[in-house]
């Protein structure tokens, strides 16, 4: 009989330590910045947001952990084999078969693409494709490669970088969106963009012609916004002068028209008399400081009007 007890109570000790060892092993810790997603017998039961200690059923449910957090990096046409730091730099190792590229030029460029992630939506991303990054890198390939095609290599070089990462960007998010990856991309770097190195020569030979080209052309800029305003100045100056000229001339002439007119008023008044004067008159301009004596055309002295102060009237 004792026996019997001893039994039942180890098998009782040993239902509840198994009981507490089940009970135990469905904890699980979500850390901040990460979801969960819970399967129970393979189909999807619930996301999990809350930061802590969480329970699920163990045996039965699955736990699925991602960082929707972290900004995660994926290299296109290179890859890293040591990271940089304070005492070293950082080796890469190129990959030419995917960084080889035809752009809209027909030229041949070697394209180095970083592109970074994060994951925002944990369902899709664990359960809408088989393997989500592999997908990333398959469709990065395919729109990084559509953008170099589509530009000229001077533009991937330097002139319109940021345009064709813009544009490998949205390309790429609009395919994740329609893929329903979950994922959301946060940047596009053109790390490096060079020609092949068997031309590598050639087009530093170009770059530099370029860059005389546009040294030049700043140069020549500089003498045109020197020149041109000092022109514009002299033509302005020469424009107001005119117009002063021009100012004083019409008012010249208006005040030669106004002293003709009363000249011709008066002369319309008494022709005779106003032919005489301005006969007299021009007469004491042409012959100024002399004593002058006038006859008429009947060779009589013209008596009433004297010339100077000291002429003298003669008697008929």
């Amino acid at each position: 009989m004792l026996l019997k007890l001893k039994g039942l109570g180890i098998t009782g000790a040993a239902i509840i330590i198994t009981a507490i060892i089940f009970i135990l092993s469905g904890f699980y810790i979500i850390n901040s910045g990460e979801e969960a997603v819970v399967l129970r017998f393979g189909a999807f039961q619930s996301v999990v947001t809350d930061a802590g200690v969480n329970w699920k059923v163990p045996f039965i449910d699955k736990v699925y952990k991602a960082n929707v957090s972290e900004i995660s990096r994926l290299e296109f046409g290179f890859s890293t084999v040591e990271q940089g730091s304070t005492d070293s730099t950082a080796r890469y190792s190129e990959n030419l078969n995917e960084a080889l590229m035809l752009t809209g030029d027909e030229n041949l460029a070697l394209v180095e693409v970083i592109i970074q992630y994060k994951i925002i939506d944990a369902k899709k991303y664990f359960f809408n494709v088989d393997s989500p990054i592999e997908t990333l890198r398959v469709i990065s390939e395919s729109s990084i490669r559509r953008a170099i095609a589509s530009h000229k290599l001077d533009e991937a070089l330097t002139d319109n970088k940021f345009g064709i990462q813009q544009e490998i960007k949205e390309s790429l998010q609009r395919i994740c969106d329609k893929y329903e990856i979950g994922l959301a991309i946060t940047a596009i770097q053109l790390q490096d963009v060079n020609p092949p190195k068997e031309v590598d020569a050639a087009f530093k030979d170009v770059s530099s012609a370029l860059e005389d080209k546009n040294s030049e052309i700043n140069k020549a800029n500089s003498y045109r916004n020197e020149k041109i305003p000092a022109a514009r100045g002299n033509a302005a100056q020469r424009i107001n002068e005119a117009e002063g000229y021009k100012s004083s001339r019409i008012d010249y002439a208006k005040g030669d028209v106004a002293n003709f007119l009363q000249i011709l008023d008066k002369y319309q008044q008494g022709k005779q008399v106003t032919r005489t004067r301005m006969y007299l008159e021009m007469m004491e301009r042409v012959l100024p400081g002399i004593d002058k004596y006038i006859v008429d055309e009947s060779g009589n002295t013209v008596k009433f009007l004297p010339l100077s102060e000291n002429a003298v009237i003669p008697n008929p």
